[in-house]
């Protein structure tokens, strides 16, 4: 066997933004996988060049979703390993993935968890997968029930996903369109989409992810941006929630109000949610 046999039929495309420091760690750390690395340079104040990847400099700031989008349309390999800048593989990833890959199917789209801590706003807090009675029940009434048990109606963590490339391609890939200011509106209609078309997610349980804690990234602020919020989960809701959309927009509000947003912004951002919805609905 040549040594070209042992490279991943797998890219690694990781979208990234003025943190240059963090993503030549990570690209350091993946290169062990032996496969093509992808970084996408999303307008970043100062171009960086990593000799071990491949990076591609957008000519404006397009966002997360359309950054995974230019990277994974120039892949080579097979299946696609979606990463965030902020997140860190342990040393264990690189054999689990080897004796992994191979036996996955065209559809299954796999999730892993993530562990470490962050900070949001002046809190430190834990960042991992909960499993909680009420984090589950929060979790099915915003439509993003994340659980240890794999299948058609669940959801995967979204810092690090793996797709099959003709698969992802078959979706569209993030639609950043609707959701681009909003990466957990972003994965979690890509999913849904995922299967609606007969994907199955499958979430790795093992803590093969650290989250590094980046302070600046999740500050949260009161602003008529705020609606953004309220209208994407309007439009997820009322397209994949059926009867149950009106649950999850109103639990999603309740949340919102008691975190301390207005209610006229929430009212604002379900507006612009049905006005995107009744624009997108095609005429009788």
């Amino acid at each position: 066997m040549v040594l070209s046999e042992l490279r991943l039929n797998l890219t690694v495309v990781i979208p990234t933004r003025n943190r240059t420091e963090q993503v030549q760690r990570l690209v350091k750390d993946i290169k062990r996988l032996d496969c093509e690395v992808i970084v996408v340079d999303d307008h970043s104040q100062k171009p960086f060049v990593i000799d071990e990847a491949r990076v591609i400099r957008n000519p404006q700031k397009l966002g997360v979703g359309e950054s995974r989008n230019i990277g994974c349309r120039q892949a080579k390999g097979e299946w696609l390993l979606l990463l965030d800048d902020d997140v860190v593989p342990s040393p264990g990833f690189t054999s689990f993935i080897r004796e992994f890959l191979p036996k996955l199917k065209t559809k299954e789209v796999v999730g892993f968890r993530i562990v470490g801590f962050n900070t949001m706003g002046s809190r430190r807090v834990i960042a991992e997968t909960s499993h909680t009675k009420i984090s589950r029940m929060l979790n099915i009434l915003f439509g993003v029930d994340i659980s240890f048990h794999s299948g058609p109606s669940r959801f995967v963590p979204a810092p690090a996903m793996l797709f099959h490339s003709d698969f992802y391609a078959s979706l569209g890939g993030c639609d950043s369109r609707t959701y681009g200011g909003n990466a957990f509106r972003l994965s979690s209609d890509l999913q849904w989409r995922a299967r609606m078309m007969g994907g199955r997610l499958i979430f790795i349980a093992d803590p093969f992810f650290e989250h590094l804690n980046i302070p600046g990234g999740h500050q949260k602020g009161h602003s008529e941006n705020d609606s953004y919020f309220m209208r994407n989960q309007t439009i997820f809701s009322l397209r994949s929630g059926g009867l149950a959309s009106f649950v999850m927009i109103a639990a999603f509000g309740a949340y919102m109000v008691v975190k301390g947003f207005r209610p006229s912004i929430l009212v604002k951002g379900v507006a612009q949610g049905l006005g995107a919805i009744l624009r997108d609905r095609p005429s009788i």
